[in-house]
């Protein structure tokens, strides 16, 4: 399902062909979740507009309601904040599933995981999506980390809010050179040589971007590189890649596993709202309007209660730039040559229509989001169920966004037990908050001694338990006890004034909760007048209860010590085994140690026997070499010596034979001897005489034969 690299085409420049499908996909939703950031900053007029005002003289006011209907509903999210919970899946599973809600509970307060989901709600309220990742720091420690709006990139195609149908999810953001050769130092020299090269990456988004000049993925002027770290899908597994600047960190498959044991994106995500294009926003957008509309009718209010509008013949005045600025004052005077010729138009219809419109326009956000009632405001004097029935009627619009929510929540404690389940191996200690009156703990894979069998077993195991985790959620306490205390003054004046069976009718009617009415029950069927007879039955019948409750807790108390001594023998003799089988584990651990440096020593001993023999091969290899090397110019030399020796056999027979043939050419009685011939074959003789003589090899400073001497 990833995107099938192109001929040529390297690993860095793959993941980078996914984030520049996402900036340039998504550029315009990138655009509108910035600008909708700047509306809830208070950042509501363009610098366009802000110029035209100061033109007009009219002030650019701005009433920000956005600012205050967003912080109402992450007020909501706040207080009707759940706990994550684990139900057993079979019925062997249900301690299990309270050691599994202990544990996550543990990490979400480790983690202060509800503020986690608190900007990531945030963010997906203003910008339209809110994100974070749930991986390991170190071996056991489990880090939540929360992934800015600016900084998230995912797949454009993807149209679903919770993005399950997203190809890959990623963080892109920019980090100093020398902090990212810190955090991969196996890849500083490649990432320093990207920043010091020539190589240009394609231009980044802006909001991206935290504003280089060059706009590129290096930034050489400030030593700045942009860092992308993607988990995208491979089939239906999951790969991590990062790319820094130019250079491919890694790539290979995802570090983390589900219950099923495929490799999984950490990365979790919600979106508001989905347009047709796949855009995401939140609620910011559709209260721009009004909100653009308000600013801008005020500013138009205020323009008009502070100006004046004159109409006037020509010349009615002596000067028009003086009149118009008395007009203009609340003390003005303008002297006129016709009062009759100057008219001041009245304004007051306009500036009431203005506002008019004005008090629509903070309705229509009024209308978005919480009521009064989740706000918390004109509910005074009301009782708890009608203000219930009241925020219930508010929360109906908010429905379909804290659903989203609340399965983003979802999903990330199931990541969270996915990280314990797969890396929490080690023995571990699990502090539980809940109980207000002592610190109490509960172990984690701890290894102990099974008393029946004597052989160590591992209790509470996390990668062997089975459950469901679903959130889970309460009724309003504070608010149902106000609202049954009302309830119960009411009727109390009746009690009294009624006899007690019309008085247990009332209470049977009433909408108070079954175990009081149960409690208010009893007190009213015990209130009665009874004769002497029954009282003196009812005192013997007590005393008889009391005795028997006695003996009970006499046989309950003997029965509890004599449990007690046999849980402590128990105990002693569990504590006992336990102990013996340490010392047991510790004497085979440093047999095994000593049997491990033995072997190490004798490996490395006969390492050392390796490497000197392949010394000694060595050297005798660079001796036969050199034989080889003297024994062909022996055979070279004796090769040239026959072809000499030949050579000068040929030149000596071919004197004779011109010697003979001048003889034989000559007339005798004028032939002189001739001792040329001579010559020749002694110098020849000479020669061969020696080449005869013993002769040695030069050689260079290599040692290389260089010639014979």
């Amino acid at each position: 399902m990833s995107p099938k690299p192109e001929a040529g085409e390297d690993g860095a420049e793959r993941i980078r062909k996914m984030v520049r499908e996402y900036l340039d996909t998504m550029e315009e939703a990138r655009d509108r979740a910035a600008l909708s950031r700047d509306y809830y900053d208070g950042k509501q007029w363009t610098k366009e507009e802000i110029a035209t005002l100061k033109q007009r003289g009219q002030p650019p006011i701005v009433f920000n309601r956005i600012k205050r209907k967003v912080d109402s509903i992450l007020g909501v999210e706040r207080n009707r904040r759940t706990d994550p919970k684990a139900y057993p899946r079979t019925p062997r599973d249900e301690q299990s599933a309270d050691i599994v809600t202990q544990a996550l509970r543990f990490v979400s307060d480790q983690t202060r995981l509800n503020n986690i989901f608190s900007g990531a709600f945030e963010c997906g309220m203003i910008e339209g999506a809110g994100a974070a990742e749930v991986i390991m720091d170190g071996p056991e420690d489990i880090r939540v980390n929360l992934i800015p709006w600016d900084e998230f990139i995912f797949d454009p195609r993807s149209s679903r809010h919770d993005f399950s149908d997203a190809r890959y999810l990623g963080v892109l953001k920019w980090m100093d050179a020398d902090d990212a050769i810190a955090l991969y130092p196996d890849k500083g020299k490649e990432i320093e040589a990207g920043i010091t090269g020539s190589e240009k990456a394609f231009v980044a988004d802006q909001s991206v971007d935290d504003k280089p000049s060059s706009g590129t993925w290096i930034d050489r002027k400030r030593r700045r590189v942009q860092v992308c770290q993607l988990y995208y899908k491979a089939g239906s597994e999951h790969n991590y890649a990062v790319v820094v600047g130019s250079t491919l960190v890694m790539d290979g498959p995802s570090y983390y596993r589900d219950e099923k044991g495929k490799t999984v994106c950490p990365i979790e995500a919600f979106s508001a709202y989905v347009d047709r294009e796949n855009c995401r926003y939140g609620v910011v957008h559709d209260m721009r309007g009004p909100q653009d509309e308000i600013n801008h009718r005020r500013s138009k209010a205020v323009h008009f209660l502070h100006s004046r509008r004159v109409m006037a013949q020509q010349g009615a005045v002596a000067d028009v730039g003086q009149a118009k600025r008395e007009i203009a004052r609340p003390d003005g005077w303008v002297e006129v040559v016709d009062p009759q010729a100057v008219q001041v138009l009245d304004t007051a219809q306009e500036t009431t229509g203005n506002l008019n419109m004005l008090q629509e326009a903070k309705a229509e956000i009024d209308l978005l989001g919480p009521n009064n009632a989740l706000q918390g405001k004109g509910t005074e004097g009301e009782s708890g169920r009608a203000i219930i029935a009241q925020q219930q009627a508010g929360l109906a619009e908010l429905a379909p966004l804290y659903d989203r929510f609340n399965d983003f929540k979802l999903r990330v404690y199931r990541a969270t037990w996915a990280r314990i389940k797969q890396f929490w191996k080690a023995p571990k200690w699990v502090r539980i908050t809940d109980d207000e009156q002592a610190t109490q703990f509960i172990g984690l894979n701890q290894v102990q001694v099974d008393p029946m069998t004597g052989q160590p077993m591992v209790q509470n195991a996390v990668a062997q338990m089975d459950v469901d985790v679903i959130l889970e959620t309460g009724p309003d306490t504070v608010t149902l006890q106000s609202e049954e205390f009302e309830q119960l003054a009411q009727i109390m004046p009746q009690l009294a004034a009624l006899p007690p069976p019309y008085a247990l009718a009332l209470i049977e009617a009433s909408s108070l909760p079954a175990q009081r009415k149960k409690k208010m029950t009893e007190l009213l069927s015990g209130g009665g007048e009874q004769s002497p007879e029954a009282q003196a039955m009812a005192q013997k019948q007590a005393q008889m209860q009391e005795r028997a409750a006695m003996a009970e807790i006499a046989t309950k108390e003997s029965s509890a010590a004599l449990n007690m001594a046999k849980a402590q023998n128990e105990g002693a003799l569990a504590q006992s085994n336990i102990e013996l089988e340490r010392e047991r584990m510790t004497a085979e651990q440093v047999k095994a140690q000593g049997e491990t440096a033995i072997k190490a020593q004798e490996l490395q001993i006969k390492q050392q026997e390796l490497q000197f023999k392949l010394a000694e091969l060595d050297l005798k290899r660079a001796e036969l070499g050199l034989k080889q090397q003297e024994l062909a110019a022996n055979v070279e030399m004796e090769r040239e010596r026959s072809a000499l020796t030949e050579r000068m056999a040929d030149r000596q027979s071919m004197a004779e034979d011109n010697r003979a043939q001048r003889e034989a050419a000559k007339p005798k009685e004028t032939e002189k001897p001739d001792k040329s011939g001579d010559a020749v074959g002694l110098g020849l003789q000479a020669l061969a005489a020696a080449l005869s003589k013993p002769k040695s090899i030069v050689r260079g400073a290599d040692g290389k034969p260089i010639g014979i001497e």
